[in-house]
């Protein structure tokens, strides 16, 4: 119990940056990510926990696999001529963001597995200069949470294993807040997860589906116009998300995978605020902010070559589709379709201890944003151009 409060505390520290589709954070294990985390139907390590729970009934003894995965991002803003504050430009901060993650598989030498899993698959960090012509509306926004995914594993064969988990999400820190406007909240909430993992010599099949999760929060907004304050009330819903996965073995030292990920960010409709009391002196008793995504398919693709006993080399691709609509659109989610380079290392130091490394690129398409509605928004209106540098590393323990 001292160790999983000592993990929980290092994660609660931590940054988090999202710039995949909507906030998500794909990148949850270092040895995955070097293979575009195409995994699903790989999952042959403690990080099994995140990306197919399943694959815990395949592992033997008892492993731990510890990491993080630091996120560089880049944004520039230049207005265009929808935007009536034309011309403008503007650029987020680029400092450097940290994510960590932390796993355990426990086999009890029987068809019974156990893990745990503790990471922030959702989160994100922008930060805009207060002078951006946009920054009365959108100049800070964070969400910052913790998971822990509690799962058992069965292997009902050689070739085939199911599992169901509990999700505990700590969304401990979120702030959304403009200039004119700061809001934060916090909250917690439950979610489930299943999972099947068939395994032949040559191929391998995966799927593993995760549970929308709804978090009640509470926290404190202020307008700063009237410098008043009051206490807020909202519900955000996490998106559930299905991950469809095959791997192909050509020769004992190749694998070969591919993944279709499904997240519906259709859950992710509005950001409903109720202010108890109402701010402005009691002409703002509530907000809502319409988000209206959609559901998107990411789809991803990798490969490890063993090219000896103890080294392995890695490569992936990702393609990513935005869930923002152009009407919905804010400077605080600055992503759009996204492409991704990847490659990985992995190396055994020893019999007990592996080293995973792993870079990744993502380039994003420029968003010519042009349909940010009047009287409040247009000044959203311009080009966003971004890109991001990630690079992990993790150490895996075998008892």
């Amino acid at each position: 119990m001292k160790r999983l409060s000592v993990l929980c505390t290092l994660f609660c520290i931590g940054g988090q940056g999202a710039y995949a589709g909507g906030f998500q954070i794909p990148e949850m294990g270092v040895r995955a990510m070097g293979m575009g985390n195409a995994f699903t139907a790989i999952a042959d390590d403690p990080t099994a926990n995140w990306y197919n729970p399943a694959g815990l009934g395949f592992q033997k003894g008892t492993a731990v696999t510890a990491g993080a995965v630091a996120v560089m991002p880049k944004v520039d803003f230049t207005s265009n001529t929808s935007n009536p504050l034309h011309p403008a430009v503007a650029s987020a901060d680029r400092k450097a963001i940290f994510i960590p993650h932390a796993y355990m598989a426990i086999n009890t030498d029987s068809n019974l597995t156990a893990g745990i899993g503790i990471n922030s698959p959702f989160g994100l960090e922008v930060k805009w200069p207060t002078t951006a012509v946009f920054a009365g509306g959108a100049q800070y926004g964070r969400l910052q949470a913790v998971n822990i995914n509690g799962n058992v594993a069965f292997k009902l064969n050689d070739g085939f294993a199911v599992a169901v988990g509990v999700d505990f999400v700590d969304m401990y820190r979120v702030d959304f807040n403009g200039t004119a406007l700061q809001q934060n909240f916090k909250g917690t909430g439950w979610g489930y997860n299943v999972a099947g993992l068939y395994k032949t010599d040559m191929l391998n099949v995966g799927v593993s589906y995760r549970s929308s999760v709804k978090i009640s929060s509470k926290g404190q907004s202020t307008h700063t116009a009237t410098a008043t304050t009051g206490s807020n009330a909202i519900t955000v819903t996490m998106p559930d998300m299905l991950n469809i996965g095959v791997a192909f073995h050509p020769a004992s030292s190749w694998t070969i995978s591919a993944d279709a990920d499904w997240v519906n960010w259709k859950k992710f409709d509005k950001l409903a605020f109720t202010y108890n009391p109402a701010l402005a002196f009691g002409a703002i008793p509530n907000l809502t902010v319409p988000e209206n995504w959609k559901a998107t398919w990411a789809f991803r693709a990798g490969a490890e070559w063993a090219y000896s006993d103890t080294m392995r080399a890695r490569i992936g691709y990702t393609y990513d589709p935005t869930p923002i609509r152009a009407v919905d659109f804010s400077p605080l989610l600055p992503g759009n379709d996204r492409q991704a380079v990847h490659v990985g290392y992995g190396v055994d130091l020893s019999g007990q201890v592996t080293l995973d490394l792993a870079y990744m690129f993502v380039w994003l398409a420029d968003r010519h944003q042009t349909l940010s509605p009047a009287p409040s928004n247009w000044v959203r209106n311009g080009t966003y151009k971004s890109n991001i540098h990630l690079a992990g590393a993790s150490f895996t323990y075998r008892f």
